[in-house]
């Protein structure tokens, strides 16, 4: 049976480290672009009752957290497929793990507290000065925590299918055929040959033989019987 590649715990950590450190820091600029094409939220000082939403049927209420869905699944689908190419010879546990949990707290602990913070010491101010039945538009904020998990979720299942249809069992490169990559050429003959009898020669002198055992004529007179006992000479 063939051996896979052994990677050394110290690259593996190292890997997971810093694919973690690398997609965690694309939180800043996810959370941008997030903050960019989430909606604000228009509101109005109602006295008595606080702060509330002005508008009978508010869709900017929770299209911040559909917009950080459809960008989730987006951000999570080109981090797996950029990780899986650029580190190719790291693929592995650790690739998944580093990857997934940095999807996972880069949207979670960065790119959503950088998005909500844009624009909120402007809306704080508003809200300590704002006079009854003033309106101001509130930047987007996140009112659910399943959107921030779903970059993390996609990146798992991406990273997992690609390694599932993969046919080489290091990882380490897409082959044709099984052992196709370090261990590619450990084999003679990887496949058991079912064909191992060497097919007859044909008879030298006859052209139209096939090399097969050849049968009586058909044609010609049948052989006289061999004597029996009967027909043997008396003395």
């Amino acid at each position: 049976m063939q051996q896979g590649s052994r990677r050394s715990w110290r690259r593996a950590l190292t890997v997971a480290a810093g694919s973690f450190a690398v997609v965690t820091a694309l939180g800043v600029p996810f959370g941008l672009l997030w903050h960019a094409l989430a909606p604000t939220v228009p509101v109005i000082d109602a006295g008595d009752n606080g702060i509330v939403v002005n508008d009978p049927s508010p869709e900017q209420y929770i299209a911040a957290d559909g917009w950080l869905t459809l960008l989730g699944i987006g951000f999570g689908l080109l981090v797996a497929i950029v990780a899986w190419l650029l580190l190719r010879r790291d693929r592995g546990p650790a690739l998944l793990l580093g990857v997934v949990a940095g999807a996972g707290v880069g949207v979670h602990w960065v790119a959503v507290p950088i998005g909500e913070m844009i624009g909120k010491d402007a809306y704080e101010q508003w809200r300590a000065s704002a006079a009854q039945g003033a309106t101001y538009l509130a930047p987007p904020e996140v009112h659910s925590l399943g959107p921030t998990l779903i970059p993390a979720f996609v990146a798992a299942i991406v990273l997992t299918l690609l390694a599932g249809w993969s046919n080489d069992p290091d990882l380490d490169h897409p082959g044709a055929q099984p052992g196709y990559g370090p261990n590619h050429g450990q084999y003679d003959e990887p496949y058991p040959s079912y064909n191992s009898t060497p097919a007859p020669q044909p008879v030298a002198g006859d052209p139209l033989s096939s090399g097969w055992p050849v049968g009586p004529d058909p044609t010609a007179a049948p052989a006289p019987p061999a004597p029996g006992p009967a027909d043997q000479p008396r003395g």
